[in-house]
């Protein structure tokens, strides 16, 4: 029901004419056999009137369930489609932490295993809309024939799909089992693909985390997935053999009981034969439709807690691209660390950043400093204090544009294949001349804004990141342990060269660093320790002094 639901809210017009569309395929199905039985009576000496409704018939009933289907196809089509756009609308959305929390793992499984169920189900309703109507209108002509019976049928029926009930309750808790069961083995499938070096290289950590982690919960998943289809498969069986019974209660029962005309039990055994084929089509098209529901409820649970948590305000016409001061006051932000079983508090922080300056923060392990990139550049919001730009306090109506301020590189980046938002001819020369400064012209070409490759060495990777940065050519740079890759000769050039060059520019530039041998560079030096920050006024020039 949630699924035809669906389909009513995307378009009611075109659902009511698919409606329409499959009731006639019914109306001409039970036509069909109608002509059939009268062609039976008759002694197959049919006469051209009724060959004549044979053809018409015949070329009707496709004509509606092939028009059935197509408006059904584009009735899904067209569902998914803004599911799965509003879905990744909501997803970005969303503030960074609050994603973080409810989960990625979740988040991708039902972009993926959840949708895929829902296109499953949503492919099989025009098919299971053209049974169904075969199914009535077949039961509108057993009704014609004989009341009585119809009701015997109706009965049997009734308790077959009763059955089916029951057995699909139990079912659907195997359902809930199996999506929990999936979130658990999506998150063991990441670790398998993202840790595969780790696995090569220790065999007994590879050997348990195959058997306890993958194996285990792939068999759970297993055991899950063959009850549910078992149980289906019973209520299935039950439903045809009650079907079955009263057949041959028709065949062997009533005849020697003289209360049905023979002609009406003929008429019966034929059109009840025919029933057969569309009501096993509808029991075993509704375990599919079931699981679709259920992954509906998924996405649309997902749906309202990510509009819920959504960010407001109206997205900037075009970033800023000047600022005259940026300040953090009394910011604190609290999360839990690995490992531990108390809090971690950041915080508070008071720090701010003007244009062409050169910041280096620098800390232990732990110490918060890709927490407090994420306030700075607005990923995060503080949980206390207050992020001011130009004096004026961030909201969360101002928190899009502000964020536009930044570019960054930050230690877990990604790189996309393309320069999303960048390409364009007149940066054509520019993107060459960055690829010849970051010694990459021989490993990647540009060509309509897609990257020749992706597949590099960490270091040449971050280089890349650093060349979408550089078009993006934002006012305030942030670079977290962007020279740990690189080799001894290309963190002099990034120290030494583009750093010092991003300050002539007038940019502001936040450097997460441990290369103590380049502190001399910055301007501040700040250091982050068990959550607070504090100057280091005489490290840059003993670190001058040292090299």
């Amino acid at each position: 029901m949630k699924l035809i639901l669906l389909l009513l809210r995307a378009s009611t017009g075109l659902t009511a004419l698919a409606t329409l569309c499959g009731l006639l395929t019914g109306a001409f199905s039970a036509g069909m056999v109608a002509l059939v039985n009268h062609a039976l009576a008759s002694r197959f000496q049919a006469g051209a009137s009724t060959v004549l409704g044979f053809i018409v018939l015949g070329v009707l009933m496709l004509g509606m369930r092939y028009v059935t289907q197509v408006l059904i196809n584009r009735l899904s089509g067209e569902v998914l489609f803004e599911m799965r756009v509003q879905l990744c609308r909501q997803i970005v959305a969303v503030p960074l932490r609050r994603l973080e929390e409810h989960g990625i793992p979740r988040v991708l499984v039902t972009l993926t295993e959840d949708l895929f169920v829902i296109t499953t189900a949503l492919g099989l309703l025009p098919r299971f809309f053209v049974q169904v109507a075969m199914v009535l209108g077949c039961l509108a002509y057993l009704g014609r024939l004989s009341w009585p019976l119809l009701l015997g049928l109706l009965l049997f029926i009734g308790v077959g799909t009763l059955a089916f009930r029951l057995l699909s309750v139990v079912a659907l808790k195997n359902i809930q089992s199996i999506r929990e069961l999936q979130d658990t083995l999506f998150k063991q499938l990441r670790s398998l693909t993202e840790g595969i070096k780790e696995l090569k290289l220790h065999l007994e950590r590879r050997q348990a985390f195959l058997q306890e982690e993958v194996e285990s919960t792939s068999r759970l998943v297993r055991d899950h997935q063959l009850r549910m289809g078992n149980l289906f498969a019973a209520s299935a069986s039950w439903t045809m053999l009650l079907f079955f019974s009263f057949i041959g209660v028709l065949l062997f029962v009533l005849p020697g009981q003289g209360l049905v005309e023979p002609e009406v039990l003929m008429g019966y055994c034929v059109a009840t034969l025919y029933l057969q084929q569309p009501l096993q089509a509808v029991v075993e098209t509704v375990p599919m439709l079931i699981r679709g529901e259920h992954s509906l409820k998924q996405v649309q649970a997902l749906g309202v807690s990510l509009k819920a948590a959504a960010e407001t305000g109206a997205l900037p016409l075009a970033p800023r691209t000047s600022f005259s001061r940026v300040e953090l006051r009394g910011v604190t932000h609290t999360y839990r660390r690995e490992q531990e079983d108390g809090c971690f508090t950041l915080g508070p922080i008071d720090l701010s950043l003007q244009p062409g300056e050169l910041l280096f923060l620098v800390g232990g392990n732990g110490s918060g400093k890709t927490t407090l990139a994420k306030l700075l550049t607005g990923l995060y919001q503080p949980e206390s204090g207050q992020v001011l730009l130009d004096g004026e306090p961030i909201t969360a109506g101002t928190q899009e544009l502000y964020r536009q301020l930044f570019s960054a590189v930050f230690s877990d980046f990604h790189l996309f294949e393309r320069l999303l938002g960048l390409c364009s001819e007149q940066l054509a020369p520019q993107v060459e001349g960055y690829l010849a400064r970051l010694q990459l012209e021989r490993k990647v070409r540009v060509e309509g804004g897609v990257l020749s490759t992706t597949e590099l060495s960490q270091g040449q990777r971050k280089r890349l990141a650093l060349l979408t940065a550089y078009l993006e050519d934002r006012p305030i740079y942030l670079f977290d342990e962007w020279a740990a890759d690189q080799d001894p000769s290309f963190k002099e050039v990034f120290y030494m060269e583009l750093l010092p060059e991003l300050k002539r520019r007038g940019k502001s530039v936040v450097v997460i660093s441990h290369d103590d041998r380049y502190f001399h560079v910055a301007d501040r030096l700040l250091r982050l320790d068990s959550g607070r920050l504090s100057s280091a006024p005489g490290e840059p020039a003993m670190h001058q002094r040292a090299s």
